[in-house]
């Protein structure tokens, strides 16, 4: 500290400050008349330190008394040693600490109408139609376009359209109709409102995020890049990543696989009951968002919102612990909200 302090006592610091402000000479005056008393008490006060020094040496009682303090033993160590305060952790951190460590959580969503908008309903049926006419196939009717919806492409044309066994044809179909699909569709997402903010909070508590669709990975990826989501999904389950389609549980069960979370502690995220009776059978608990279908027509899953960030991660949480979770939400939305107990 003293040799800093005689710094400015020097010539090298009387030209610096000299240089910093050539046109101001009082200034440069003042700092003058101030380093040459700072040099002044700095001498002074090694002049007193020095005797002070060797006092210790000379006098055989102070010498003693320097031995003891500093031959203390270990364990009265603290009593030489400055006391240091801790800052306490912040609440946001100890309820993160506290959600991270008590119970796991998984959170596995779908792609159209939970994370971006899934508001043209006839998007579908118009893909479904103009692959009826280009094959010269019967076009389905309502009932079966709604039991289809959702569904592995390849499994509804074999197992419920009964449009061809051969499975290179059915390949083949299930291809036209992805090009078909992404070309009415113009490859625009748009993300629904509230995502951001829930994904974000899902991020700050270290909750594993998995995204979920019957769509090929490529198709997929490059809709979560469009929407600027890349790196916020632990794991992402495509088309190619499970044979069995919904009403099976299998993609899900997948998505559980690969977050390394046992399926009782994972959450699913869709909008349809298809997804909701998928979940169940994967033994998960479901929440329906209400965008292409309203909330009272969601009524077997375990709780129904309008938007993702109606949700806490304390609701999260008692959901996957099978508890029933109350309203929340925006106010204009609460009408859409319906809580289902089991």
């Amino acid at each position: 500290m003293i040799s800093s302090i005689s710094l400015f006592g020097s010539s090298h610091a009387h030209k610096f400050y000299r240089k910093c402000l050539p046109n101001n000479p009082h200034f440069a005056l003042s700092m003058h008349s101030v380093t040459k008393s700072l040099g002044k008490a700095m001498s002074m006060k090694r002049a007193r330190l020095k005797p002070h020094a060797t006092d210790i040496r000379r006098n055989p009682q102070a010498h003693d008394l320097y031995k003891l303090v500093y031959r203390l033993p270990e364990n009265l160590s603290w009593l030489m040693q400055p006391e240091i305060t801790k800052r306490p952790a912040s609440k946001k951190k100890k309820q993160k600490e506290e959600m991270v460590t008590g119970n796991q959580l998984g959170v596995i969503l779908e792609w159209e109408g939970v994370v971006v908008e899934d508001d043209d309903t006839d998007l579908e049926p118009r893909v479904w139609y103009v692959l009826s006419l280009e094959e010269a196939k019967s076009f389905p009717p309502d009932a079966v376009l709604k039991e289809i919806e959702g569904m592995r492409t390849d499994q509804a044309i074999s197992e419920v359209l009964c449009w061809s066994e051969d499975p290179e044809e059915i390949q083949r179909l299930a291809a036209r109709k992805e090009v078909i699909y992404q070309t009415l569709r113009g490859g625009y997402y748009k993300l629904r409102p509230g995502v951001l903010d829930f994904l974000n909070t899902l991020v700050d508590f270290d909750i594993p995020i998995a995204i979920a669709a019957p769509r090929s990975r490529m198709s997929l990826e490059e809709g979560i890049k469009s929407v600027g989501l890349q790196g916020y999904f632990d794991a992402i389950i495509a088309l190619e990543d499970f044979c069995h389609g919904k009403p099976d549980g299998e993609m899900f069960e997948v998505a559980a696989e690969q977050l390394g979370l046992e399926p009782d502690v994972c959450v699913v995220f869709g909008n349809s009951n298809l997804t909701t009776e998928s979940a169940h059978t994967a033994g998960m608990r479901c929440i329906a968002v209400a965008s292409r279908h309203p909330a009272y027509e969601l009524q077997a899953a375990n709780h129904v919102v309008r938007w993702l960030d109606q949700l806490s991660i304390v609701d999260l949480q008692k959901l996957a612990n099978g508890e029933v979770i109350g309203r929340r939400g925006r106010e204009s939305d609460m009408d859409m909200e319906i809580v289902i107990e089991e």
